[in-house]
């Protein structure tokens, strides 16, 4: 038997073991293993566990709808920046497999009677279909000239961001809940134009309006989150990462970038926002904290694989906090860090 594949037995074999972060840890300081250990763990096991490792049509036909739509639209993302990067012709065969891997995937959508008409997959499609002449039938087709730069804009809309504040103390009067729905989704549409590593679009999001689901939180989170008019749960969906290993950090970039949107519209409508930090280390970080989560998901019906990110609570202030002092610039510049 060669060396590698004895080598990726012995790797596989430790790698699935209950204690397989002390022993991938202790794999790591053999130095002969070193090359074939990272090689082998990324070919044979995190590639086949991760969405982009599902390649034939009976691995892709297990996938739940919202599986396949994000590997969909994670795949013709890339092919689609092959353009912009000039590698198409010379990695043309990675890119035609990931072609013919969204023609499977279209059709065990097809096959659930998915709607043809919903927006991503029609995105997906015109990618698709345009394949052969990428450059001139979709991305040439489907751009548009870029707005003359203007470096006079800047200041009037950091004035913007600077009058925001994080408001903790809600007013008496406030609008209805139908109206409070109403800007949280207006906030969510917001948050779905914010980028995301490989387009997978992972967002989840909960409007919590009834003062019996605020209620939820008491305990783990301050009062002015409880006595918030809105709140916005926001979660990830695990799902969708996982190719750069199960500590991938995009999804907490992902989050933020939408998140911040999300504040940013709700202060343009002359609300108060405060953006509070809901994720595992703060839920993890005591017994009681996890029982609150654990009740919190049963009874709003949040799924295990939807990781907690934030709670954005949202309504009209009571009053404007003063403003907080903020570093000079040269400070933040790192060649100028002591």
């Amino acid at each position: 038997m060669p060396k590698e594949k004895i080598l990726y037995l012995f790797v596989f074999l430790f790698y699935q073991r209950s204690l397989m972060m002390n022993i991938k840890n202790r794999l790591k300081k053999i130095p002969f293993l070193v090359p074939f250990y990272r090689k082998i763990i990324h070919k044979y096991v995190k590639r086949k566990s991760h969405l982009t490792g599902k390649v034939t049509y009976d691995e892709l036909a297990k996938l739940s709808d919202d599986e396949l739509l994000s590997l969909m639209r994670h795949e013709s993302h890339r092919i689609e920046k092959t353009i912009y990067n000039n590698i198409l012709q010379s990695k043309y065969s990675i890119y035609r497999s990931k072609w013919h891997k969204l023609g499977l995937i279209y059709q065990v959508l097809e096959s659930r009677n998915y709607p043809s008409n919903e927006s991503t997959f029609l995105w997906s499609k015109k990618i698709y279909h345009a394949f052969d002449n990428l450059e001139q039938d979709f991305v040439q087709k489907n751009s548009i000239l870029p707005p003359q730069f203007n470096s006079d804009l800047a200041p009037e809309f950091i004035d913007f961001l600077r009058a925001r504040r994080s408001v903790r103390v809600w007013s008496a009067e406030q609008p209805s809940k139908s109206e409070f729905r109403q800007i949280a989704h207006q906030m969510i549409d917001a948050a779905k134009w914010a980028p995301t590593s490989g387009n997978r679009q992972p967002w989840r999001f909960l409007i919590l309006v009834e003062p019996e689901q605020k209620e939820l939180l008491r305990e783990i989170k301050e009062n002015h989150c409880i006595s918030a008019p809105l709140l916005i749960f926001v979660g990830m969906d695990t799902r969708f990462y996982g190719a750069l290993g199960k500590s991938e950090r995009s999804i907490y970039i992902d989050a933020g970038a939408a998140i911040m949107q999300m504040v940013l519209v709700a202060h343009k409508c002359g609300l108060g926002v405060c953006w509070n930090h809901f994720a595992d280390d703060l839920i993890g970080s005591r017994e009681a904290n996890k029982t609150i989560y654990s009740n919190f998901t049963h009874k709003l019906n949040i799924p295990k694989y939807i990781a907690p990110i934030a709670i954005i609570a949202t309504g009209i202030p009571k009053f404007i906090p003063p403003e907080p002092a903020r570093m000079e610039i040269e400070n933040l510049l790192i060649d100028n860090c002591t």
